[in-house]
């Protein structure tokens, strides 16, 4: 796995890519509690939050 790309977006991000940081991160604590949640229903919904949260950091960074 190559980690330079990653090291390379979180060293660069800009005030334009504000958006892009939260919604990754709340992107990533969705899919903890998709890892920790009991429920099928709870797990499918915080899955989808992050899998749209996810989808809309990557159109945000690609049509800034």
């Amino acid at each position: 796995m190559n980690l330079d790309k990653i090291k390379d977006f979180f060293g660069n991000l800009s005030q334009q890519d504000l958006p892009t940081a939260a919604a990754v991160f709340v992107g990533i604590a969705m899919l903890f509690f998709v890892l920790k949640g009991g429920k099928f229903l709870m797990k499918l919904l915080f899955f989808l939050i992050a899998a749209a949260l996810f989808a809309g950091a990557y159109w945000w960074h690609t049509h800034k």
